[in-house]
């Protein structure tokens, strides 16, 4: 059973680090306060943080990891990153429908920080040294966060296309009625009029015999499916989502892992300026984040989706962890490790991830989504130290284990 002094350590760790975002979200209310940001400036810094450091983040980080060597070795990680989030997200749902909560609640549950916080000391087998134990564990936890990454960008804006669809207004002008024809949204959308036009041009009788020829000898129309296939894949991508998906094929095409992901490489300056401006977005992120709360004012989350949220990140969510964890443990012998286990416990339990800020900017889904997710994230960090309960019951759970 893991002592006082180790779950006190992780409580003050987790704290430090919380308190760390804190004071810069601070600085950032306060640089609005004074005038030293203003609403062009808030936009443009948070537009860099979507486009241009985060994919950089993203692609210095997935990159290095995605290898067939690790998808080989480390495949169960990936397996438990998608269970974890598959099983989050049929939780957010639950809430939805049954509590009535707001749709931002989703992909507040799914995406989290992976939490790297505890004390190993207990879980070292014999021959291992704490350093070691503690490479391994970074190892674990990046390549989940590889998953994690790739999935949040890939799926989270699409969560909160019911807050969008629900918070738009319609406004009829006088000449206009609920029943009446609109003008296409997009370019696509207005291929698809013109091909329907065209369609019902042809299926009705003619009164001119010179224009019927006319519509014939124009360039046949592309397939349906061939518009909506490229109209999905522009709703699904966006720059974090393709700098993950570039950095996860380059990392598995040897060559190319080889040309921008080893330290010698003629390329390996292009990569590490990358990692340079990766390193901008959180503390970037966290400013603009703060800057924000004060432009846009204080909107308090509902009451039951907090409890609800945070009751399912710091206290069912370790037990759902633990549970698998020692279930699977107990039938397979794939990485025997006690460090692998206890990162997977602990890997999905903890605050909704910084990211989700730049989730809901792409989403765009109301002013009063942005403002209550933004208010949930900064509360989150506040309940940081809940984290130590997890981590106590995953150093409990993984000390009774057998590795033999």
């Amino acid at each position: 059973m893991p002592d006082l002094d180790a779950i006190l350590q992780t409580a003050w760790s987790s704290t430090s680090a919380a308190i760390s975002v804190v004071l810069v979200l601070t600085y950032g209310f306060i640089a609005r306060k004074k005038g030293l940001i203003n609403d062009e400036g808030e936009r443009n810094i948070g537009k860099l943080c979507t486009t241009i450091f985060l994919p950089c983040l993203l692609f210095s980080e997935v990159g290095p990891l995605a290898s067939w060597d690790n998808l080989r070795e480390y495949w169960m990680i990936i397996a438990y990153a998608v269970f974890f989030q598959l099983v989050s997200w049929g939780f957010g749902v639950l809430g939805v429908r049954l509590l009535r909560l707001p749709h931002w609640v989703v992909p507040c549950m799914v995406f989290n920080n992976a939490t790297k916080a505890g004390t190993i000391e207990g879980l070292l087998v014999e021959g291992d040294t704490t350093k070691k134990a503690l490479s391994r564990g970074i190892v674990y936890v990046l390549i989940y966060s590889l998953v994690a990454n790739l999935a949040r960008f890939g799926f989270g804006p699409h969560m909160l296309k019911d807050v969008k669809a629900k918070e738009e207004i319609h406004a009829w002008t006088h000449h206009e009625t609920p029943h009446q024809h609109h003008a296409p949204k997009d370019e696509e959308d207005e291929e698809d009029a013109v091909v329907d036009v065209l369609t019902t041009a042809e299926a009705q009788p003619s009164t001119s015999s010179e224009a019927t020829p006319l519509l014939g000898e124009g360039p046949a129309p592309k397939p349906r499916w061939t518009k909506r296939l490229k109209r999905n894949v522009k709703e699904i991508m966006n720059p974090p989502l393709a700098g993950g998906l570039t950095a996860a094929f380059f990392g598995v095409v040897p060559f190319l892992h080889k040309w921008f992901f080893t330290d010698d490489s003629l390329l390996a300056p292009l990569t590490m300026s990358f990692h340079n401006l990766g390193q901008l977005y959180a503390v970037l992120q966290m400013f603009v984040l703060g800057a924000h709360l004060q432009s846009k004012g204080y909107a308090r989350p509902q009451y039951l989706a907090l409890v609800y949220l945070f009751a399912f990140r710091f206290a069912i969510m370790p037990l759902i962890s633990s549970s698998m964890v020692a279930y699977v443990r107990n039938h397979t012998t794939v990485l025997l490790d006690p460090i692998f286990d206890f990162v997977m416990i602990i890997a999905p339990v903890g605050p909704p991830a910084l990211t989700l800020a730049a989730i809901v900017e792409m989403a765009a889904p109301g002013q009063a989504t942005i403002t209550a997710v933004a208010t949930t994230v900064v509360v989150s960090y506040g309940l940081a130290p809940f984290v130590s309960v997890g981590v106590t019951l995953a150093l409990y759970v993984v000390e009774g284990l057998n590795y033999k």
